[in-house]
């Protein structure tokens, strides 16, 4: 199996995918990719099926895409991949606060990002709003906004990428 990487993804930003394809006997290889940050392929060259993955690191990294001066070119990534008839993932390596499944449900939004003090303008996230502006973009765009830790992420990656997780 290969899977391609999109190369304005950092490197080493997502060690944990590296070694999870490496004990697995997944290639990476990095190409510029039409969305997401990855996709399978059959020949290292061109992306086969139709889901991609863009990953996030935290809620915060989220909010940002769709809440600040990013929205416009997150927005334009989802349409790209409606009109290339592909699936677009986004996988959160954070739970949302309270275990809750879907962020909508969460009453009150506080990062767990250790690099900003809670009442720092970018946790001042009205979570109805952020809630709002996730819904939208699923209903309008077909954006699938999934959330788990760190160490579940490669695996749900690739299971995602297969079309073997929902």
């Amino acid at each position: 199996m290969i899977l391609l990487s999109d190369t304005r993804q950092q490197v080493g930003k997502h060690r944990n995918i590296e070694m999870y394809c490496k004990q697995h006997g997944i290639t990476i290889v990095r190409k510029c990719l039409p969305i997401g940050d990855y996709m399978l392929s059959e020949d290292g060259k061109n992306p086969s099926g139709n889901i991609s993955v863009d990953t996030k690191m935290d809620l915060l990294e989220l909010c940002k895409c769709v809440m600040s001066n990013d929205h416009r070119r997150f927005r334009d990534e989802c349409i790209r991949g409606q009109i290339a008839d592909i699936k677009l993932i986004v996988l959160t390596e954070e739970y949302p606060p309270f275990g809750k499944v879907d962020l909508w449900e969460v009453p009150r939004f506080k990062s767990s990002d250790k690099w900003h003090r809670y009442g720092d303008p970018i946790t001042l996230i009205n979570p109805k709003t952020f809630s709002k502006a996730l819904q939208t973009m699923t209903e309008k765009y077909d954006v699938q906004f999934r959330f788990c830790t760190r160490r579940q992420s490669p695996d749900r990656l690739i299971k995602y990428l297969k079309g073997e997780f929902k």
